[in-house]
């Protein structure tokens, strides 16, 4: 084998010294043939100095400590008809196209993904295991930090392949029927959730105070907005319905600003209060003594843009409890009282 099939074969781009004297079979202490040998190899573009390593010290016959190669296997004709006709979508980077021997090097997962494109497999999202599944026949590959790369080099993202990841946070919901164009209705609290969850299963409740609702999901109090995302990620986990969400919680500092926070961090989902919910509860609160909120927000946080489908009267009696730090517990509504 002559030095350039063994650089071609050597699998490395840059080489230190001492591995390329080692590929050319000349030893280091002769140094005058390894330096003509070296500069007959630059000469002929086979391989250049990388000049940032530094020199060898030798005066007489300096030689960089590495050294880059240059050439490359050429394809031939039918790996370069094969890659033409390959899926436009694995095409559109030009990374397969300037570097079709990666086909050939990358074979069983570019096929893969090329059956994947011409297939009508492409249409609902489903999760990132079952997917490459799906794809490769092995649950994992899309894990694969190689496969990552080589994704990213051919521009193709997981929307294009049709898959989420599992979300992080799977919210506890019931949704008898599920539909593409659903209301949500998300309660910051458990046992309110669990019992209209219990209307819906029981007494098949398709509306709650009038308004028609398709399921109820639990937020879990603070969980529900503490992650990036987390509600978009768990629409994209029901297969991307149109989906309107409507939320309930207490009423103190902590349960709008969780209403808020939730807000910021799914900008793309519609969320709103659930206006009818908050005003049984400020009827079921006249009269009372309220108890202090345990909310460590701070004072003069301002939340009036909340409250702009509340009557006047409402939003006084919103704007007192705040101002004074109180709480109106979203279980001050019970289970009997969820009626009409």
């Amino acid at each position: 084998m002559d030095i350039t099939e063994s650089l071609l074969d050597y699998g490395k781009k840059i080489l230190v010294i001492e591995e390329l004297a080692e590929l050319i079979k000349i030893r280091q202490s002769d140094s005058e043939k390894l330096f003509e040998t070296i500069e007959g190899l630059k000469s002929e573009g086979i391989i250049e100095p990388v000049k940032s390593s530094g020199t060898n010290g030798n005066l007489r016959y300096p030689l960089y400590k590495k050294y880059r190669i240059l050439i490359r296997r050429e394809a031939d004709e039918e790996t370069i008809k094969a890659v033409n006709r390959l899926h436009p979508m694995l095409l559109k980077s030009g990374y397969l196209t300037s570097n079709p021997l990666k086909y050939i090097e990358l074979k069983e997962i570019v096929d893969g993904l090329n059956s994947f494109f011409f297939s009508d497999r492409n249409g609902a999202y489903i999760s990132r295991k079952e997917r490459s599944y799906d794809i490769f026949g092995r649950e994992k590959v899309l894990d694969d930090s190689g496969v990552k790369a080589l994704l990213h080099k051919l521009g193709i993202s997981q929307e294009d392949l049709r898959f989420y990841d599992t979300p992080e946070y799977c919210f506890r919901d019931y949704i008898p029927v599920r539909k593409d164009s659903m209301t949500l209705l998300i309660c910051e609290n458990k046992d309110i959730w669990f019992n209209i969850r219990r209307h819906m299963f029981e007494d098949e409740w398709k509306s709650l105070f009038g308004i028609p609702v398709d399921g109820v999901v639990y937020g879990e109090g603070n969980r529900i907005s503490q992650k990036e995302g987390a509600l978009s990620e768990y629409v994209k986990f029901m297969g991307e319905p149109e989906v309107e969400f409507l939320y309930w919680g207490d009423i103190d500092r902590e349960g709008f600003d969780i209403f808020k926070r939730t807000r910021e961090v799914n900008v793309s989902l519609r969320i709103s209060l659930f206006v009818p919910g908050y005003r049984r509860m400020l009827e079921r609160a006249k009269g009372t003594s309220l108890e202090d909120s345990p909310s460590s927000k701070k004072e003069g946080w301002d939340f009036s843009e909340l409250f702009t489908e509340f009557t006047e009267g409402e939003r006084i009696y919103l704007k007192t409890v705040l101002a004074e730090n109180k709480l109106i517990p979203q279980e001050i509504i019970s289970y009997t009282q969820l009626e009409p």
